[in-house]
């Protein structure tokens, strides 16, 4: 069963990844050419939102977003959200409408395409089994929020092969508190369902939740010190709110 959703998916999926070298990157570097780069950061960002919903949908996966009125309005935002599915990054960036860099592992680079957007979403490339190249990552991660540039990170490193949450990585926090960039806590609920977990041809829901942000700029030592149980504390809550 798994595999013929997955097959007939495919069918959708890999149209829209292969044609985007024609619609969205050339239009996007023909416009960068004339000195239109926002225009092209943002035609990328369209098109990113219409191939993530376009794949989504081909799964039969509807993904419920709240909290929208949460986001802040500036740039040096840190979302930090736990992590379940290969599709996460497809709900941020189609039914969420948010665009962010992200850590990347190095072999991606590698892949036809998806480094086309992973080069796209401006990402961070790590070297996992590096630990210099790790902290290399991590500097060039805090910079590019120093630069009010968005991040989304997963603290728990990589994703859960259960529906549950995690231990989430303390380290993460410093990213932001580094920076004084924005925290937004993001819980992510069943789309683990929606490709790891395939078993049938039902709509899969899940759910997209953003907490309020939580700015690290005048944090006191004590409030940094406690900051871990109040951000992955909330997103643990709101995991539990959520419907199963």
């Amino acid at each position: 069963m798994k595999r013929i959703r997955i097959a007939v998916a495919c069918l959708i999926a890999i149209p829209l990844l292969i044609l985007s070298l024609v619609y969205a990157f050339i239009p996007a570097g023909i416009l960068a050419l004339f000195g239109a780069k926002k225009i092209a950061s943002r035609w990328l960002e369209l098109c990113g939102r219409f191939i993530s919903n376009g794949i989504l949908f081909s799964l039969g996966v509807r993904v419920h977003v709240d909290g929208r009125e949460n986001l802040p309005t500036e740039t040096n935002i840190c979302y930090m959200a736990n992590h379940q599915s290969m599709l996460d990054i497809l709900a941020f960036a189609g039914p969420a409408k948010l665009w962010a860099s992200i850590f990347a592992k190095a072999e991606i680079k590698k892949v036809p395409i998806i480094n086309f957007w992973c080069y796209a979403l401006d990402c961070v490339f790590i070297e996992r089994t590096s630990p210099h190249d790790a902290v290399k990552a991590v500097l060039k991660g805090v910079q590019k929020l120093k630069d009010g540039k968005p991040m989304l990170i997963f603290p728990e490193g990589t994703r859960s092969k259960v529906n549950a949450i995690g231990d989430l990585k303390t380290g993460s926090l410093k990213l932001a508190t580094r920076s004084k960039a924005i925290i937004v806590p993001i819980t992510i609920k069943g789309l683990r369902n929606g490709l790891e977990g395939i078993t049938d041809f039902r709509r899969v829901h899940a759910y997209f939740s953003i907490g309020k942000p939580i700015p690290t700029a005048s944090l006191s030592k004590e409030e940094i010190a406690t900051l871990h149980d109040r951000v992955y504390g909330g997103v643990k809550t709101r995991f539990n709110e959520l419907p199963n």
